[in-house]
């Protein structure tokens, strides 16, 4: 059975980021239904990519809306209000990304909401929050990377600003609604009543950067440094980035340029830049020698040379590479639905595996409306009697979701730490278990050569409010301890390579035994088995092999991959999900459970519409617009310009109204959408150049004036000043006892209308250990 069986969640949504969040609750077992406007329905129907449609609906739709339910309404018809009103009675979850105010103008406000059913959980992603100054800005994925500075990540120094070529904002905002629906499904198991969980765009967008804004934040406000050469990551040293071989590229991940020097046979790297001080301050100069190196073989020299050596390498693979390799067909990450026309869709299956079992659905995304008749007469058969509000018990309601939640936490580097992070927000009480003597190794990961009391940033920034206990799990005494600590744990995390911690004795039946309630969450970077089970799961690498660096970029350009560890947030967003989802199932079953995801198959789900597309277009190479690229598969005018002083970002509009609007007659010739896709590089070009003659503020002025969706491109200097910025409220002091002190992030959505916040700073190793062993002493 799947952790949210009987469960009924009203998707209100469109577009990506709310469906996709309904979607992955229907994954996890719940009954979604589909609330859609009469005549048009969800406006993703219409956005296609690449211009492909599939039996009538956009590629975008299908594989974000499978196994769901529609039914039909029209919210400001009383008659279809008030059904719908009735389905909210009988629903778990309510998901609404409509902008602000629009279901308070339906007669649907909280009040109302609460009255109808008051355990109800509601769930609202907006743009910006629901209210500052950039409420009622359109809330679109490239938009919201334009203003928080992500496009500044991508690229080369002195270069112009590279967006993500995904819907990178959109896919990790439905991660953190899901998170905090699954939180409050676990309270509500205990208290019976609802609550209500929003999510921004925008501070999902902050919370993807929250290791380089640690970095800033701390380092006098010193804006990303893109390297010249090779860049893969603004704040890492050499080697990381990807490097053009004879025949090809191949990434280089973390490691000693001494060793690499060694293992390439180029001695001016060991002799001059051996001293590890230097691999981020001389990063270029030491790319450049590594790049002149590396371009005198083919790739698969280097891998057999470098792998041999145990260097951390990857070679940097095109989608069509990635979907024939037998190290993606050993996932089973696509399945394929069909309509009962006959019409058939290959996409992807959830990333996250409960107990073992792959998480799969064999039902295609419903046609406009298709269940409403069905719907209908189940309200019409039910005899449902609402609870009235008075008789709920309101104890522990304002309490965090998880608190009293004890987290048992074996994992390091981003990944695993991440998902602890959250379950730290949320209210559990995370012990980390770390190693005697060395701890979690981003404690010396550096971004940036930033050392805070003897730490990186990064491990600052990924470890704040939880509890250092250091052990030597291979000393009998010392594990016997950390076995009575599972005992009493709600969940135990880790993300050791495969076969490890079952080697340590701490694998998940062993402590299914200790603890047979027990929720057990397991990362690794490859799966259990395949070619690749072996190999390091590193994020620039997992990139690498996904063809993710071939998505951004213009057409002609070498591979650029994504400037932040997307691989690893959301390989540990998924794990959390999976988590929260156990921790549900157990609150009502007694019941615990094993999680498992891979940062090979959340790869493939962050990738989820791109690869739909191309599973059912032929398999055609995505190909990058050859002028300001921002999406592979998206017509103009999708893309950042360069204007007078700085750059501005247009997202999904009519290059007609455009044309018009901005004055430029060329750009009137192209009347036909089909056209917007097929002569997008014409039409940029013709923007670029018009687009340049005036400053942002100018077109600024027009465009928004006429609700086409744009924004100016930001830096975090300029963000971090505007009223918007402040009133997110996003910025938190973390504390050490020491009085060391950090600014960092804050989780990123809000419960019950609460930030949540904690000054409880990252632990120095082994802070713990005496509480530790008297506390457990006491027990036993």
């Amino acid at each position: 059975m799947k952790p949210l069986h009987n469960l009924m969640v009203l998707d209100f949504s469109q577009f990506l980021s709310g469906p996709a969040a309904a979607m992955r609750l229907a994954d996890l077992g719940a009954r979604v239904i589909k609330i859609e406007k009469t005549g048009s329905g969800d406006l993703g129907r219409q956005l296609t990519l690449s211009n492909l449609r599939v039996d009538g609906d956009s590629t975008v739709f299908h594989c974000m809306n499978r196994n769901k339910e529609s039914f039909a309404a029209d919210l400001k018809n009383s008659k279809d209000l008030d059904n719908v009103k009735q389905l909210i009675a009988r629903a778990d979850v309510l998901i609404e990304n409509f902008r602000p105010g629009t279901l308070e103008r339906l007669g649907l406000s909280p009040d109302v909401l609460r009255k109808l059913n008051p355990r109800l959980i509601c769930a609202r992603v907006t743009g910006y929050g629901k209210d500052g100054p950039w409420s009622r800005k359109p809330g679109q994925d490239l938009l919201v990377q334009a203003v928080s500075g992500l496009g500044w990540l991508n690229g080369k120094q002195n270069g112009k600003p590279v967006p993500f070529g995904l819907s990178v904002v959109d896919m990790f905002a439905s991660a953190h609604l899901v998170q905090g629906i699954l939180a409050l499904l676990a309270k509500r198991t205990e208290t019976h009543i609802g609550g209500i969980v929003e999510v921004s765009l925008l501070e999902t967008a902050l919370d993807l950067q929250f290791e380089g804004l640690t970095t800033y934040l701390n380092d006098g406000g010193k804006l990303p440094d893109r390297g010249t050469h090779n860049n893969a990551h603004a704040y890492l040293g050499a080697p990381y980035g990807l490097y053009e071989t004879r025949d090809g590229y191949i990434a280089l991940a973390m490691g000693s340029v001494a060793e690499l020097g060694n293992l390439i046979e180029c001695t001016e790297l060991v002799e001059t830049y051996g001293d590890p001080a230097l691999w981020f301050e001389k990063r270029d100069a030491i790319k450049a020698l590594i790049q002149h190196t590396i371009r005198d073989n083919t790739t698969e020299h280097w891998l057999g040379v470098l792998q041999t050596g145990g260097f951390w390498c990857a070679p940097v693979q095109n989608m069509k590479e990635f979907v024939d390799s037998e190290g993606f067909q050993v996932l089973g990450m696509v399945q394929e639905l069909s309509r009962p026309n006959g019409a058939r869709l290959q996409t992807t299956r959830c990333p996250i595996r409960i107990d073992g079992s792959r998480l799969e659905s064999s039902k295609w995304a419903p046609k406009l409306g298709e269940d409403s008749n069905k719907i209908l007469q189940e309200l019409q058969q039910d005899k449902w009697t609402p609870t009235p509000v008075a008789s709920l018990p309101t104890a522990h309601g304002d309490s965090l979701p998880l608190k009293g939640k004890l987290i048992i936490d074996f994992t390091q580097f981003l990944s695993g730490p991440s998902a602890t992070l959250r379950l730290a927000d949320l209210g559990a009480t995370v012990i980390k278990i770390e190693r005697a003597q060395v701890g979690d190794i981003s404690r010396k990961l550096y971004i940036s050569d930033v050392n805070l009391d003897g730490d990186s940033t990064l491990f600052h920034a990924a470890n704040r409010n939880k509890q250092s206990v250091s052990v030597d799990l291979k000393n009998d005494e010392e594990l016997r301890l950390v076995k009575e600590l599972i005992k009493r744990a709600d969940v135990v995390v880790q993300n050791f390579r495969p076969g490890v911690i079952e080697r340590l004795g701490l694998g998940y039946e062993a402590v299914k035994k200790l603890n047979p309630k027990i929720i057990y969450g397991s990362i690794t970077g490859y799966g259990g088995s395949g070619p690749w089970k072996n190999n390091p799961g590193q994020d620039l690498l997992v990139q690498s092999l996904a063809g993710l660096p071939w998505l951004n970029g213009d057409d002609g350009d070498p591979p650029v991959p994504f400037g932040l560890s997307v691989v690893d947030m959301l390989s540990g967003a998924h794990l959390l999900q999976g988590l929260l989802a156990c921790v549900v199932r157990r609150n009502l079953t007694g019941e615990g459970g094993l999680v498992e995801v891979s940062l090979m198959e959340s790869v493939i789900d962050l990738q989820f519409e791109v690869l739909t597309a191309f599973l059912n277009d032929g398999g055609q190479i995505p190909r990058r617009s050859s002028v300001n690229n921002a999406n592979a598969y998206l017509p103009a005018p999708y893309g950042f310009y360069r204007t007078q002083d700085g750059y501005i970002a247009l997202a999904m509009g009519s290059v007609s109204t455009i044309a018009h609007l901005i004055d430029c007659t060329p750009l009137k010739d192209y009347r036909k959408e089909t056209a917007w896709f097929d002569k997008r590089d014409e039409i940029k070009r013709i923007l670029e150049g018009h687009l340049r003659t005036q400053p942002t503020a100018h077109w600024l002025s027009i465009l928004e004036h006429h609700d086409i969706w744009c924004a100016e491109v930001l830096d975090w200097n300029v963000l971090s000043q505007h009223d918007a910025f402040r009133s997110l409220s996003m910025i938190q002091t973390t504390r050490r006892q020491n009085g060391t002190t950090v600014r960092t992030t804050r989780c990123p959505f809000r419960i019950n209308g609460e930030i949540l916040t904690s000054e409880v700073g990252a632990p120095p190793l082994g802070e713990y250990n005496v509480k530790f062993v008297k506390s457990l002493t006491s027990m036993l």
